[in-house]
């Protein structure tokens, strides 16, 4: 029992927002074989310098309202502004938008494979 009331202490923790890391449940195959349909990642939010995230990071994105868990694959720096480029693992070509600071949710830094899988098939139905 003890166990159980500790993983949902955690994961209250880290869904709720409020703090410097988010959870996020992952909806779709795009990042296979390194991130699943049904992982958790855990999403560091408060980012100190964008520019210094590294090629092949894991970041979160959000577009018109959704949030996309990409790999980082590229950054162009047109004047004092800087532009990022992700794509799914599974994905054949880059996505197909310009990402600026504003729209990175965070960095991921962590992952728990299958657990959120009941979130996935409520969702589903």
């Amino acid at each position: 029992l003890l166990p159980s009331m500790l993983l949902i202490i955690i994961l209250a923790y880290y869904t709720s927002g409020y703090f410097n890391y988010h959870a996020i449940v992952i909806g779709s195959g795009s990042m296979t074989p390194q991130i699943y349909k049904g992982d958790l990642v855990i999403v560091k939010r408060n980012i100190e310098n964008y520019s210094d995230i590294p090629i092949g990071q894991v970041m979160a994105v959000k577009k018109e309202n959704v949030i996309v868990v990409h790999t980082l694959v590229k950054k162009i720096k047109v004047g004092n502004k800087i532009y990022y480029y992700t794509k799914g693992d599974a994905n054949n070509a880059i996505d197909n938008y310009k990402i600026t600071e504003d729209m990175i949710y965070g960095i991921v830094n962590t992952k728990i494979p299958y657990i959120g899988l009941p979130t996935v098939w409520l969702k589903g139905i």
